[in-house]
């Protein structure tokens, strides 16, 4: 009989090396496949925590993703890819959760490419190979030919220990490793240049100085013609100036408002009129349609666009401008009676900063100082300048009030800022940037301008208009939230944004228990959230799927920021010939949708180059200011460990059982969707034994640490002094 029992046999390294990927089907049955609904197309994530586990939305947000439980599930497919999946048999689904299978890759989005280290893999007296370890564990390692080594790596590996290469995977059939070239040396990691040039290449995103051919179509000359004049309107004798952070230079926007006869008020957004510049078809224009985006890092700013086109296009106070300006005849309630739009002429008048706005908002009647005050030009006062943005903050008031009446919903989450050594380039100083109501009165109007514009497109261009949607949250997502919160005695109504947006509200206090609540739940509701995405609108389409969720509005694009997103440049050639500037252009739908994947991707991945240079600055002044000790509140509890959000910062570090003493006893316990750790901490000398419960909105202290060669943070939980944790005042 034991004979019939199967023995557990030694594992075959060879053999799993050698498990190989399915072929993929032919393109033919891939596409009879997802015509009669056997597959299912949809874009990959992987999960950056579990590498062998990758999912794809499913299009009905009620139900739970699709589930990808293993490397040869996935075929080879990367993040971002478009893929086409075979459901699993439901024997095989993970509880309720559909399984399913790679079965072709559709679109091939990711670059195969990653940054990392060469490590040796086998290494004797004749033989030594060598594998490259990306550092994003989503990516496979791959096997690297000799002819690709660095010099000296045979004879000594280790002066390569600390170095970081870009590499690509040229060949993929064994599931564990790929085969792989080494492109480039990026240099000595954990230095702050050398890391920023990784991020960039990790995220995809193309730095390199554009070529002299494309330069070529940046005017030389950028004096208004009396052509232009003839066909735009003249408003460089109105109030017109920009509102922008102090240090900003690429003036996109400008704002005004005059009050009329009837007791209505003429607003106007003035947007700089990149298109007329930026000639499409040109080999700039497509070199920018690649870029999409600027990017925005700690240490520097990579401009979408030619600088020297920035510097023709930026608002500047003082000059003549082309710009696209949308006015509206409004009530002071801000009801729109009236909307106009039309290409342009501004002088602006000033070159205000929030700062300058806020003080006007907070003390009207208060004079600014000679040195404080910008230049003023064209004529105008100071007191100018107060009127309008008086008047256009109280509009503001009401449009954001209707806003939010209507079911809009915002989540905030902190945004760091670091001060640097301008010699050495290191942050010696952090701190969270803070919107006030002058950024909030910009917002609106940005807000209006954008909806005004949308709305145009759509009634001009059903088949064409460039939109930019927000998917409803992930369903199951949300309601696993709304048990944990329940169980903490918070109650969240998931019915819809608004009603979502008056849960916060309702949870919202001014001590500093209430602020940190807030933090968590503002923090667990962006989980669940999907990212907005531009797309192209297609006649006849359902409008159901232009709805964008967390505005709670039917239509909206972006049409403010040409100078920084291509996106709007776009927005801006289509209205252009919604008003008979130009022709109606000739673009094929399936272009434009094209163009909607690549803003959508290069925005993404600008964003967390973004993120991850915030990181990586954040981890070296973290490891240069020791001890850092800062206030947390819990947001998670596990068995073996929980999660705290650090509350100046937003940071989001797990703390793990193991980082305590041995004789510190852990606890952990669930009673009715309720989990809790209580932390025994032992008799000593100086204290008597007590035990500290850590459950979801606990405030704690920690200390926090850079880990050991990463950019990430790792904490460790303080001992309350007195059994009671010291909070700092802010």
């Amino acid at each position: 009989m034991s004979s019939e029992i199967p023995t557990k046999k030694k594992k075959d390294k060879n053999n799993k090396k050698n498990v190989m990927f399915p072929n993929y089907w032919s393109p033919n049955e891939v596409e009879k496949g997802l015509q009669n609904g056997e597959l299912i197309k949809g874009i990959l994530r992987i999960n950056p925590k579990n590498y062998k586990e990758a999912y794809v939305s499913n299009k009905d947000r009620s139900k739970q993703d699709y589930v990808i439980e293993s490397l040869l599930d996935r075929n080879r497919a990367l993040e971002g890819d478009v893929v086409a999946l075979k459901l699993k048999s439901e024997d095989e689904w993970k509880e309720k959760q559909q399984t399913a299978v790679v079965v072709y890759i559709l679109e091939m989005v990711h670059p195969r490419k990653a940054v990392g280290y060469i490590r040796v893999q086998h290494k004797n007296k004749n033989k030594i190979q060598a594998l490259f370890c990306p550092r994003d564990n989503r990516i496979p390692r791959m096997e690297i030919d000799p002819i690709y080594w660095p010099p000296l790596f045979t004879k000594d590996p280790s002066r390569y220990e600390e170095t970081l290469f870009l590499a690509k995977i040229i060949l993929w059939v064994n599931v564990n490793f790929a085969v792989g070239v080494i492109l480039k040396n990026v240099g000595t990691s954990f230095n702050l240049v050398v890391e920023t040039t990784a991020l960039l290449l990790e995220n995809e995103l193309d730095v390199s100085p554009f070529p002299p051919e494309a330069l070529q179509h940046v005017p030389k000359q950028t004096d208004i013609s009396e052509e232009d004049l003839s066909y735009r309107k003249d408003l460089r004798n109105e109030c017109i100036f920009t509102i922008d952070p102090l240090t900003a230079r690429d003036l996109d926007d400008a704002v005004s408002c005059k009050e009329l006869e009837n007791g209505n008020y003429l607003v106007g957004v003035h947007i700089s009129d990149v298109a007329h510049y930026l000639k499409e078809a040109t080999i700039l224009d497509t070199i920018v349609s690649q870029k999409a985006t600027s990017i925005y890092l700690v240490d520097n700013v990579f401009h979408m666009l030619p600088t020297e086109m920035c510097m023709h296009c930026s608002l500047l106070p003082g000059k003549d401008k082309l710009s696209f300006s949308v006015l509206w005849e409004m009530t002071s309630e801000g009801e729109i009676l009236k909307t106009e739009y039309t290409r342009s002429v501004i002088n602006s008048c000033a070159q205000l900063a929030y700062e300058h706005a806020q003080k006007i908002i907070e003390n009207p009647d208060d004079e600014i100082s000679d040195d404080g005050t910008p230049k003023i030009h064209n004529g105008f006062e100071w007191n100018d300048l107060k009127k309008v943005v008086t008047a256009l903050y109280e509009i503001s008031l009401n449009l954001r009030r209707k806003r939010f009446e209507n079911g809009a919903l915002q989540i905030n989450q902190p945004k760091m800022v670091f001060r640097l050594d301008p010699t050495s380039m290191v942050p010696t100083e952090w701190f969270v940037y803070e919107n006030k109501e002058a950024h909030r009165l910009i917002e609106e109007f940005m807000l209006l301008a954008n909806i005004s514009v949308a709305k145009k497109l759509v009634q001009n261009y059903p088949d064409i208009a460039f939109l930019r949607c927000h998917d409803p949250p992930t369903r199951h997502m949300l309601e696993d939230l709304q048990k944990t919160m329940k169980a903490v005695d918070v109650h969240l109504d998931i019915s819809s944004s608004g009603d979502i947006q008056s849960s916060l509200r309702a949870h919202t206090s001014n001590d500093y228990a209430g602020m940190a609540k807030m933090v968590v739940l503002n923090h667990l509701l962006a989980k669940p959230m999907t990212r907005a995405r531009y797309f192209c609108s297609e006649d006849g389409q359902d409008p159901a799927e232009f709805y964008h969720y967390a505005l709670s509005i039917p239509l909206y694009t972006h049409f403010t920021s040409p100078i920084r997103r291509y996106a709007d440049i776009i927005v801006h050639r289509l209205l252009a010939a919604t008003l008979g500037y130009t022709e109606k252009p000739q673009w094929e739908r399936e272009s434009v949708v094209k163009l909607a994947a690549n803003c959508n991707k290069q925005k993404y991945n600008a964003k967390r180059a973004g993120e991850a240079s915030c990181d990586l600055f954040f981890a070296h002044y973290v490891e240069t200011h020791q001890p850092f000790i800062q206030d947390a509140v819990v947001c998670d509890v596990k068995d073996r460990s929980f999660d705290v959000i650090v509350i100046a910062t937003g940071t989001n570090v797990r703390i793990y059982e193991d980082s305590f003493d041995e004789k510190v006893t852990w606890t952990f316990t669930e009673e009715h969707s309720k989990k809790q750790i209580s932390i025994r901490y032992p008799e000593t000398q100086e204290e008597e034994e007590f035990t500290y419960v850590i459950k979801i909105f606990t405030i704690v202290k920690v200390a926090l640490k850079r880990k050991p060669k990463t950019h990430k943070l790792e904490g460790t939980l303080l001992k309350p002094i007195n059994k009671i944790v010291v909070h700092r005042s802010y």
